[in-house]
């Protein structure tokens, strides 16, 4: 074969290979794994010894390559980048030299060819995954904002009916000439209504609707006024309250009823989380500009598909009846209201930790 159809063969080849580069592109379904590892298999086949030739794609501390790369000697390489600044490379070698033969200038050419081309795939790829992200993002805001439209119309009608209910039963049980069985009926009329009106509070909370009351707090007053009213409800499940709260935990400004919805809603989880009993331990610190408070139980712990749910509103694990998948929405809401973040960490079976972490300064509205 002479030197012309030698090199007639290698292009034929190369051109090959970027053919089936773009067909990659176009089939892999903007997934980067696999758009890289097609690239490693049809890459050997575009040099000039095919049966010797390995390669190696590395993406950031990513690498991917052909079984027998490490025995290459030789190698070639083609940066990936985007702007002039590199996040990788194309590498392609042989695992022995052979007849001393060297890389053709067109198997250079190629390899820097496919790292442009990957560049702009690994771009491409990147730019369709935030567009994504944002669109699940909007969707996730728009489908909150309407959530919390209904849920506000449905407190304010709910709100009015309920608060004659409830004043009518006082006023019943105040008036007395109750037979015993009658006394009892009223008081679970009582008590229903009084659960249904903290229901009603939470969707108001949800959907912004009682403007916050900001002053200056210290949450170890609240930890320690919510622990007083709370310990005794626990008291035979077998479920033990601890408490490690730091003594120069500063001051923020914020809304105290809220903080101490945000609480009891975090030790009511952690309980439902318990149903054998276990362990719930309420921890405040100062974490560099933010006042941290710690709720941690020792109970079921979250799956992963079940933690990304968790401050979905209306989502919930409990049985029907005994849940409205309200509390974590509305502790997102208190926290996000207030410029904070929740950090969790859950293990399934070894349990869970709630992290509220609120600015030590909170400027007023």
């Amino acid at each position: 074969m002479n030197q012309n159809e030698l090199k007639l063969r290698e292009r034929v080849k190369e051109l090959n290979c970027l053919y089936k580069l773009s067909r990659i592109a176009w089939e892999a379904n903007n997934d980067v794994d696999a758009i890289i590892q097609k690239t490693l298999d049809i890459l050997p086949d575009a040099m000039q010894l095919p049966d010797l030739a390995e390669a190696c794609i590395s993406i950031g501390t990513r690498n991917y390559s052909t079984k027998g790369f490490k025995k290459a000697t030789v190698l070639i390489t083609g940066d990936l980048a985007l702007h002039k600044k590199k996040f990788g490379a194309v590498k392609v070698g042989y695992r022995r030299s052979s007849s001393g033969k060297g890389f053709l200038a067109e198997e250079r050419n190629l390899v820097k060819t496919v790292a442009q081309e990957l560049s702009l795939l690994v771009h491409r790829v990147s730019i369709e995954d935030d567009k994504r992200k944002l669109q699940i993002q909007l969707q996730h805001a728009e489908r909150l904002a309407f959530v919390g439209e209904l849920s506000a119309g449905i407190a304010h009608e709910l709100n009015e009916p309920l608060g004659r209910v409830l004043g009518f039963a006082q006023l019943i049980k105040k008036a007395g000439s109750l037979n015993e069985q009658q006394a009892e009926d009223l008081e679970r009329i009582i008590k229903a209504s009084l659960y249904s009106r903290e229901i009603i509070k939470k969707l108001m909370i949800f959907s912004r609707q009682m403007p916050q009351q900001v002053a200056r707090v210290n949450l170890n007053t609240v930890v320690e006024n919510i622990l007083y009213f709370i310990d005794v409800r626990f008291q035979g499940r077998n479920i033990r309250i601890t408490k490690s709260l730091d003594p120069s935990l500063p001051v923020i400004l914020a809304d105290e009823v809220q903080m101490s919805q945000v609480l009891v809603n975090l030790i009511t989880n952690a309980v439902f989380a318990m149903p054998r009993g276990g362990i719930i331990k309420i921890v405040t610190k100062v974490k560099g500009q933010s006042v941290a408070l710690i709720v941690k139980d020792t109970g079921s712990g979250m799956t992963p598909e079940i933690r990304k749910k968790i401050f979905e509103p209306f989502f919930t694990t409990k049985p029907v009846g005994q849940g409205t998948g309200l509390g974590l929405s509305v502790v997102h809401g208190i926290v996000d209201s207030h410029k904070g973040q929740i950090l969790v960490n859950t293990t399934p079976g070894k349990g869970t930790s709630f992290e509220i972490r609120l600015p030590r300064q909170l400027k007023r509205k």
